[in-house]
């Protein structure tokens, strides 16, 4: 079963999750959860929609996907399971659209990670991208284990080949520190 798991940093996570399995609960009682306007701005409104709380603790199923919450005194905590990727995904959806909305004057953001690593939503490599990846570092530690193996062993070349060598090992820590400055920029959250 796929399965995501939320966090909600806030001091204020029981009311939330109340406030939250509330908003559900009259969703599931037939209601207009939103009268005069459209009920699930960018999606269809569920069909099935169930919750059962206390302050701590809340569990709201959505169309067969179960959502668990849980209120501690520095967060909201949010556990997603669902019978495919595509309805995990719509509640996901669903559930980041109201906390957001929820908790706009507090600025309340939902970080989704995947259970085992792995950031919810996240572009995964394809196997054949990493079988390529992987080839690709085998083939760049053996050309240079070879240049260096060969050059240093031919006296008038010594001099040259540890020099192309410690060139070729400051380009790939440059490069390396660049893709990771460039990723912290660009994750969530940084700024």
């Amino acid at each position: 079963m796929p399965t995501t798991e939320g966090r909600v940093t806030t001091d204020r996570a029981d009311r939330y999750l109340v406030q939250l399995c509330r908003h559900a609960a009259h969703m599931g009682s037939g209601f207009p959860a939103h009268p005069g306007r459209d009920p699930h701005l960018g999606g269809e409104r569920p069909e099935d929609v169930k919750a059962e709380w206390s302050d701590a603790d809340g569990t709201i199923t959505v169309d067969g996907a179960t959502c668990v919450l849980r209120a501690t005194p520095d967060a909201l905590t949010l556990r997603v399971e669902a019978d495919d990727e595509e309805r995990l995904r719509r509640v996901q959806a669903l559930l980041t659209r109201n906390i957001t909305r929820m908790g706009r004057r507090d600025n309340l953001t939902v970080v989704w990670d995947r259970p085992g690593g792995g950031t919810a939503g996240a572009p995964r490599r394809g196997r054949h991208t990493v079988l390529g990846l992987t080839l690709a570092a085998v083939l760049a530690v053996a050309v240079h284990v070879a240049l260096a193996a060969g050059m240093l062993s031919i006296p008038q070349w010594a001099s040259l080949g540890s020099d192309l060598v410690l060139v070729a090992v400051l380009v790939k820590a440059a490069l390396v520190a660049t893709h990771l400055w460039r990723r912290r920029r660009s994750s969530p959250g940084a700024g």
